[in-house]
């Protein structure tokens, strides 16, 4: 079996093998020379090497990224045998700095640290962070949560935010598309480190799960917790977006989009957009986004429940009004 010496000579041999049409391809994935270097990132003949060490800085086994070349169908990264689920960034994580982002995937860990971020991701994959791990991250006061813009990535979310209940999740704007990630908010759309400041500035903490408890006296018809997920999709299917926000904002429809001046930071060029298809919001201007809820949160200064009674209040009328 291969020892963590023997593994760093090898790391280190599969980096001097780097061809420079994979380094390219890194830089345009918005990873620096300085960190392939730093990160010993290599090449063994048919993919990306990824050296991945451990708590004690001992390199444990490699993840392998895909040729982007390869054009026969098979996994976009993989892992040398003997690999588990370890974080990359141990590194930084044990520095202990004042802020650090847990994000999904290794190379969307090199593209923040790029663009000056610490960051740490787990090798496997979204559904997967340790327990154990929580507790390192505990003397960092600013733990924000990214991960990719699809279900995966959201309840990986959630989970990670679970168990560091300091963390606050970031949400990717709806730009970056379903199942975009950091690398498509930083390459794909050229955003800045600024504009990924105010993403982190809006992050909010996992909300609390509600109590389970059922009366003895009363059987369940249904679930206690889909009640306020059928509210709330009740509510969002009965008010569109843009009815709602036009109620604050003057919208000129812009193709299947409406655009206006944004009401959340001086404005003099319209920079807030309403997303009817996804029922969202987004402004280029000061990057707060959402969905309905958290517009009239924000708009109104309410809470969660809160803004959902609003809501209700907004519905009541045309559901009550006596017809002629």
């Amino acid at each position: 079996m291969d020892t963590a010496r023997n593994l760093l000579e090898l790391a280190a041999e599969y980096h001097k093998a780097l061809p420079g049409r994979i380094r390219r391809y890194l830089n345009e994935r918005g990873v620096t020379d300085l960190l392939i270097d730093a990160h010993l990132l290599g090449w063994d003949g048919r993919r990306i090497t990824i050296p991945i060490f451990n708590r004690v800085g001992e390199l444990a086994f490699f993840k392998l990224a895909r040729d982007p070349e390869y054009t026969i169908p098979g996994p976009k990264m993989m892992a040398t045998p003997g690999a588990y689920a370890e974080l990359y960034g141990w590194d930084a994580v044990l520095k202990k700095p004042s802020q650090i982002i847990v994000c999904e995937g290794e190379f969307d860990r090199l593209v923040l640290e790029a663009r000056g971020f610490f960051a740490a991701t787990s090798t496997g994959g979204a559904g997967v962070f340790r327990p154990a791990w929580a507790k390192d991250f505990e003397p960092i006061h600013g733990v924000y949560v990214c991960f990719d813009n699809d279900n995966a990535g959201r309840a990986g979310a959630n989970r990670v935010g679970e168990l560091i209940p300091h963390a606050k999740i970031v949400g990717l704007p709806p730009e970056v598309g379903e199942s975009g990630d950091v690398t498509d908010f930083f390459v794909r759309l050229g955003w800045s480190s600024e504009d990924f400041l105010g993403l982190l500035e809006q992050a909010m903490p996992v909300p609390p799960s509600p109590p389970r408890s059922v009366p003895s006296f009363s059987p369940r018809t249904r679930s206690d917790e889909s009640l306020p997920r059928e509210r709330i999709d009740r509510l969002k299917s009965d008010l569109p977006i843009a009815k709602v926000v036009e109620r604050y904002v003057k919208l000129q429809a812009v193709g299947d989009k409406f655009a206006g001046l944004c009401p959340f930071h001086e404005d003099h060029t319209p920079s807030f957009t309403v997303f009817p298809a996804t029922g969202t919001f987004h402004c280029f201007g000061c990057r707060k986004h959402g969905d309905v809820i958290t517009f009239v949160r924000e708009i109104e200064h309410l809470s969660f429940g809160q803004a959902l009674d609003a809501l209700d209040n907004l519905r009541t009328p045309h559901e009550t009004q006596p017809s002629n």
